[in-house]
């Protein structure tokens, strides 16, 4: 309940948090609440048949009970069988076309189940947002364009929130996000048919053989997660020996990856107090601190690198050093720095690309012109596997050569 409340107020950490822990159990039975309550508001059908259990001396039979338990779990339970099995799929494929660094069955196996998470305790917070609207408009009586309106009001909110869900969790940009989730919205075309199929789940038989098609299916899906988490709880475990500086820095690596700056940041620092010497936590606390515009201390951090070990992570301390001052304006200190890097790297491609706006930034355009060229080249002509990678940077490239021919 804490993280579903926190959804309201800091939707970002909320579902960092969510993604890291994926209790997609807990998002699901939420989910399904949230929109029983949201479709059952005072005065409606399962208040009358509440009403008159009470008021009734006998009452109707348990069985007869139950089935229209069941219908009336129809609108709530339908959404949340979508969602996880049609909606999740849907914009992790969606996220394999427009960031082509992983494949879908990558992403499928890595980030279901944090994805899912995130994704149903987006649909309950969407819709305890408007309970209270819902059950104060609602009439018992209304029209079928107060039931549409009714299933409409919360989903900007979820959009909303699930834009958020894929950013975090897929580590995507804003606009990419947003796409991603504009595409996997053409699955709710299909969401009209969940109510009418799962009355075919009536049957014991068919509903047991359902249990068995998709048990192995989605106990794949949720392998990674566990195995994820038990790695995490033996680093957690390890981090209680005040001599081990690789745990604090691995557990770190884990929270950075979910954009868990806070704890991340945490986990670094106290490496570094254990092993001064730990130049791979120096390393990342730079990366974090120019993440989040502290450039002081993000060059302090690589400074401490390079003075150890100036190859560092075959030589990207430099690439980083040079974004760095590239983002404090200091382009000829950005300059030296990319050019040591691409002395070592020269057909990495966001290196080049940042050289090339390096140059234009001072004022050696047809110079910078010539990187972005080099750019495309080199993604062009890499390997399938490195090409996903490094598409966006061609893509970048190409984006600033026709600026510069407009």
């Amino acid at each position: 309940m804490r993280l579903l409340i926190k959804l309201f107020y800091n939707p970002l950490q909320a579902l960092a948090a969510i993604g890291d822990r994926a209790p997609y159990f807990i998002g699901a039975a939420l989910a399904v609440i949230s929109g029983f309550l949201y479709y059952n508001p005072p005065g409606g059908d399962l208040w009358l048949l509440l009403s008159g259990l009470k008021n009734s001396g006998r009452g109707p039979a348990l069985a007869v009970v139950l089935i229209y338990l069941f219908r009336l779990a129809m609108p709530s339970l339908a959404p949340v069988l979508f969602l996880a099995a049609i909606f999740v799929p849907a914009a992790l494929l969606s996220a394999s076309l427009l960031d082509r660094r992983y494949s879908f069955r990558v992403l499928l196996k890595q980030e279901y189940a944090p994805l899912v998470s995130a994704i149903l305790y987006s649909w309950a917070a969407a819709h305890l947002l408007m309970l209270i609207p819902a059950w104060l408009l609602f009439q018992p009586s209304g029209s079928t364009l107060d039931g549409v309106a009714l299933r409409l009001v919360p989903l900007p909110f979820f959009m909303f929130l699930a834009v958020l869900a894929v950013r975090v969790v897929l580590r995507m940009s804003y606009g990419r996000a947003a796409g991603v989730i504009a595409l996997a919205s053409l699955s709710l075309l299909a969401l009209p048919l969940i109510p009418n199929l799962l009355f075919l789940l009536t049957s014991p038989f068919l509903l047991i053989l359902l249990i068995i098609v998709l048990r192995n299916v989605f106990s794949d899906l949720l392998s990674a997660q566990h195995s994820r988490e038990h790695f995490k709880r033996s680093l957690e475990i390890s981090t209680l020996n005040p001599a081990d500086a690789s745990a604090h820095y691995n557990l770190g690596l884990i929270y950075q990856q979910r954009r868990l700056y806070e704890e991340a940041l945490a986990c670094f620092n106290r490496a570094v107090e254990i092993d001064p010497e730990e130049i791979d936590a120096h390393y990342q606390l730079g990366r974090i601190a120019r993440e989040q515009g502290r450039l002081t201390d993000a060059i302090r951090h690589f400074d401490s690198v390079v003075r150890r070990a100036p190859q560092h992570s075959q030589n990207e301390i430099w690439r980083e050093i040079g974004n760095t001052y590239f983002q404090a304006a200091q382009y000829d200190d950005a300059r030296t720095a990319f050019e040591r890097f691409l002395a070592t790297r020269p057909s990495d491609a966001e290196g080049r690309y940042r050289y090339g706006l390096t140059l234009y930034s001072l004022g050696r355009g047809e110079e910078a012109a010539n990187e972005m060229r080099a750019v495309i080249e080199a993604v062009q002509t890499s390997p399938a596997y490195k090409y996903r990678a490094e598409k966006r940077w061609m893509n970048e490239a190409q984006s600033f050569l026709r600026s510069q021919s407009a």
